[in-house]
């Protein structure tokens, strides 16, 4: 009884060892990934004024599936419809765990680079080949290695410009999406010099918008669907001209001599000549005709947004597309829905957000992507009409929100990637093969008739007769074979019969009464006596 309790106490303690060093192996990984931010922002199932939230509820009235990504774009290889799906990447304010995996030549590596994955970067890349639309609305965050793969690069140092929101500061800058760069009349944009997208806008037809079709037409607000932002008193007034609010932005370059994932790549917007880049960070702009120690910053025209595309015409039935922005906060409540944030929707109000179209612009990248291309359907979303927020490289405000992202994109990566995918396939080999070293082996199949052991050596055999219970097992077996008892006619039996059957009275005490101590003389006498029992006569 003894020896149990201290065999059970030093199970338990094993146990007890071992969730606790699985427990500090895992805080670890978590430690180093988790990241409980108090500002947790550019959410779109969130509704401060820095989230999107009004964003997706915009989609959802326009019947629209909203999805969120938590663990990781290796998922996005999983989707069915590419054509009808927009991945949305709105400022990335984390980096990806370093885990090996396989490069390009097939030799392991351990990711270095910020933001994505190589596995991941393939993932979005195959999934806009595929016919998706992604929209990447970054500045100074991890998406960098998303456009290197597209030969876009962020320059990743703040941008200031002549045409910004005078009612507000420097770091709010205009954007229009057009060939030239708009102007300013005064302290106010001017709107002569806003002209219409170069791609919407064609009058050729050369990757016209879908929403163009119903320039002029007279229907309800419901009918105009994905156009509906250009309804006004019954009528479609499609108006491809867009000036967008942009805070802290920074430029973005096309990667000479590099040819991305798509062929077509073009500047869909761009800075006036005079904007500045503060290249040293210190706050302060000082420009020259060249960069010195005294003149560090640079000045001239950047680029803002550049799309690539499978064809020229950008045309989503023609294969994918993927748009970048050089802000991370283009469709931030505050400015997506300036009218809400005005009338103090989202808290207090400070300073009023002045009109702009971030609203129309990107409701018209939805309805170019999703879009119904049925006869009869003109203005309605397809069928499968999805928009997937990437989240996975937002830190949330809780621990355990953030410790469930962190798992599942775990989980993601050793069911997706290739290396994972093998390392986990080794590991479960050998916690297998652990497992069964660990195990006793069954007891050995003892024959009845033939109970004396012969080993190699006497050593062998005395531990076999130090066995008591084991002989005993042994010719209780014998005696309900040789008297073709079942087991439980054999159970059964009243101790005087048992005692008749054996006509031993040695052996009849043995059986009644194993548990008495017997030398090792003893259990050899009884293995040889038991041996010729039921052979010959026991005397």
């Amino acid at each position: 009884m003894v020896e149990l309790s201290k065999l059970n106490y030093r199970r338990l303690g094993l146990q007890v060892a071992f969730w606790f060093v699985l427990s500090m192996l895992l805080m670890t990984i978590l430690l180093n990934f988790v990241n409980i931010s108090n500002t947790n922002q550019l959410s779109a199932y969130d509704d401060d004024w820095n989230d999107m939230s009004a964003f997706r509820e915009d989609l959802n009235e326009m019947g629209i599936d909203t999805r969120s990504l938590v663990s990781s774009p290796l998922l996005l290889a999983d989707i069915e419809d590419p054509r009808n799906t927009t991945f949305v990447v709105a400022g990335v304010e984390r980096d990806t765990l370093s885990l090996p995996q396989f490069d390009d030549d097939g030799f392991i590596t351990i990711s270095t680079d910020d933001g994505y994955s190589p596995s991941e970067v393939i993932a979005i890349v195959e999934f806009v080949e595929a016919g998706g639309t992604a929209l990447i609305l970054e500045d100074f965050g991890f998406a960098g290695t998303i456009a290197e793969a597209f030969g876009v690069r962020y320059n990743g140092y703040q941008l200031f410009d002549t045409t910004y929101a005078t009612e507000l500061d420097f770091n709010y800058i205009w954007m229009c999406v057009q060939a030239n760069p708009c102007g300013m009349n005064g302290t106010e944009i001017d709107l002569d010099t806003v002209t219409q997208h170069e791609r919407w806008g064609d009058e050729n037809g050369e990757g016209a918008h879908p929403c163009k079709l119903l320039d002029g037409d007279s229907m309800t607000l419901e009918d105009a669907g994905l156009c509906g932002q250009h309804w006004d008193n019954g009528v479609v007034n499609f108006d491809p001209s867009y000036k967008l609010l942009l805070n802290n932005i920074t430029g973005l370059e096309i990667m000479p001599g590099i040819q991305g994932a798509l062929p077509e790549v073009a500047i869909r917007a761009v800075t006036s000549n005079e904007a500045t880049v503060d290249v040293n960070g210190d706050g302060e702009i000082w420009v020259g005709s060249e960069i010195t120690t005294e003149t560090p910053d640079l000045w001239g025209q950047f680029n803002l947004s550049i799309e690539a595309c499978a064809r020229s015409t950008c045309d989503p039935n023609d294969g994918g597309e993927i748009i970048f922005v050089a802000d991370g906060s283009a469709l931030m409540n505050a400015m997506y829905d300036y009218q809400g944030f005005n009338d103090g929707e989202y808290g207090d109000v400070s300073n009023l957000i002045p009109d702009n179209d971030n609203r129309k612009w990107a409701l018209d990248v939805i309805a170019e992507s999703l879009m119904s291309t049925k006869i009869g359907e003109e203005g309605q979303a397809s069928d499968n009409a999805m928009v997937i927020f990437d989240e996975s490289r937002h830190p949330q405000n809780a621990l355990l929100a953030d410790s469930y992202n962190t798992v599942y994109f775990l989980l993601v990566y050793f069911t997706g990637e290739g290396l994972a995918m093998l390392i986990l396939f080794l590991l479960l080999f050998v916690a297998f093969e652990a497992v069964l070293i660990k195990k006793r082996d069954p007891e050995p199949w003892r024959h009845v008739f033939s109970i004396i052991y012969y080993g190699f050596g006497d050593a062998n055999r005395y531990v076999y007769y130090s066995k008591v219970e084991k002989i005993h097992q042994v010719f209780l077996s014998k005696i309900r074979n040789q008297n073709g008892l079942t087991r439980e006619e054999f159970h059964a039996l009243p101790a005087r019969e048992l005692v008749g059957l054996i006509n031993d009275p040695v052996l009849a005490k043995f059986a009644i009464d194993s548990n008495s101590k017997y030398s090792l003389e003893q259990t050899v006498a009884l293995v040889k006596r038991i041996k010729a029992w039921g052979r010959t006569e026991v005397i």
